[in-house]
């Protein structure tokens, strides 16, 4: 049978037979068209009724963002932000710059700090998409793009989280629904910055293999874990 390359090192016993192959070969194949559907999107491509929403979703992120400045751990994490420094590219919510992925980090736990921010109630899991926008906001600073290439990358982002939690929920399993959304927020911030198709379904891979949280996160006596964003600040291969 025709294989393909992965780049793994076939060594005795890695890769077991021929179904196991297979199975490799179509989560690659999976991987390459959520790349190119990445690519695909475009402003011009949603209706005038899903722009709207859209814009509705980021003002009302932004209130929730301007609400949580108070809070503690929120406090907390802008004096990390500021005892790190950085090379001052992109903007927090509040005022004062800092670099890309702690600006991402910072206005994501803004966001989502709160609990106000949408829902998207799929059957067996529930996720919050605007968990994406802080680190979409940062990378499309960084990137210097419009505010219709903004909301493309926002919008892309959205499809990813709600259509992986309709048909590949994880809460039955012991994890938690962020987990949908690494692959959802690399596949924003990919497209906020651009990045060709071969880059892209790398930062999906990287971002949706690394990070996986569990479910008893949200059990019991709540950490600030919680009140943070779970979603990795964004990086790119």
């Amino acid at each position: 049978m025709k294989t393909f390359e992965t780049g793994i090192s076939r060594q005795p016993g890695f890769v077991k037979g021929e179904n196991r192959i297979l199975k490799v070969g179509k989560r690659m194949a999976q991987l390459q068209a959520l790349a190119r559907f990445v690519l695909e999107g475009s402003f011009d491509r949603l209706s005038e009724d899903a722009k709207g929403a859209f814009k509705i979703r980021v003002l009302d992120s932004l209130g929730c963002a301007v609400g949580a400045l108070r809070g503690e751990p929120i406090r907390m994490l802008r004096v990390q932000t500021e005892d790190f420094g950085g090379n001052r590219l992109c903007t927090l919510i509040g005022g004062g710059k800092t670099a890309p992925d702690r600006a991402a980090l910072y206005n994501g736990a803004l966001v989502r700090y709160l609990d106000f921010m949408d829902s998207y109630l799929a059957e067996g899991e529930t996720c919050h998409p605007s968990d994406n926008i802080g680190a979409i906001l940062a990378a499309s600073e960084y990137a210097k793009i419009s505010g219709k290439d903004f909301l493309t990358a926002v919008a892309v982002s959205y499809q990813v989280q709600c259509r992986l939690s309709d048909v590949a929920p994880v809460r039955q399993k012991g994890f938690d629904h962020t987990t949908q959304g690494s692959y959802s927020v690399a596949a924003g911030v990919s497209k906020a910055l651009g990045l060709d198709k071969e880059k892209t379904a790398n930062a999906i891979a990287i971002s949706g293999t690394a990070f996986n949280a569990l479910r008893v996160t949200r059990t019991g006596k709540l950490s600030h874990w919680k009140g943070h964003i779970p979603n990795p600040p964004f990086s790119s291969p």
